[in-house]
């Protein structure tokens, strides 16, 4: 009888629990956008390096810039441990240094001189561009974490100015 009583006094929430759950995905959507907008204007704001590069080091021919550990392999040598990759700027990294600091840093520029650094060459296995497809899910993902109190916040005061509390 109780529960009878419940279904009718919660009749129609339905419809309004399905425009809640739009709002909730229109505005991670846009949010979405607006955030890639963001990245394409403003790129400065997520660098954490000058425009100059990183003039107060000097860059040896046997040392990673991005890790700063030595380089045991030539590039035209096939490591056991790590391989060496070599950027058209002829900068020498660890190839898992480099890999990282373009895919999942999301910096697809030389560390130590910024210039572009061209992701095709560097995967010429198109197993390994699967790398490239979870750097971006984690982009996504990171996101998804930052964002999510401020479009939470945005969806309950538009819930709340519509009256579907």
């Amino acid at each position: 009888m109780q529960h009878e009583r419940l279904h009718v006094k919660h009749r129609g929430h339905e419809a309004m629990h399905a425009e809640m759950v739009l709002i909730l995905i229109a505005m991670l959507v846009v949010a979405q956008i607006v955030l890639v907008q963001w990245k394409q204007r403003h790129c400065r704001s997520y660098n954490y390096y000058n425009m100059g590069g990183m003039p107060s080091r000097n860059l040896s021919n046997d040392v990673c810039a991005v890790c700063g550990q030595k380089i045991f392999v030539d590039v035209d040598e096939e490591g056991i441990i790590e391989d060496t990759y070599q950027l058209s700027c002829n900068h020498i990294f660890h190839e898992f240094c480099i890999r990282g600091w373009c895919i999942v840093g999301k910096k697809q520029t030389c560390p130590y001189c910024n210039e572009k650094v061209d992701l095709k060459r560097m995967m010429n296995n198109p197993w390994e561009r699967t790398h490239v497809l979870y750097g971006q899910l984690l982009d996504w993902l990171r996101y998804l974490v930052a964002w999510q109190p401020i479009i939470i916040g945005i969806v309950h005061g538009i819930n709340f100015s519509l009256g579907l509390e």
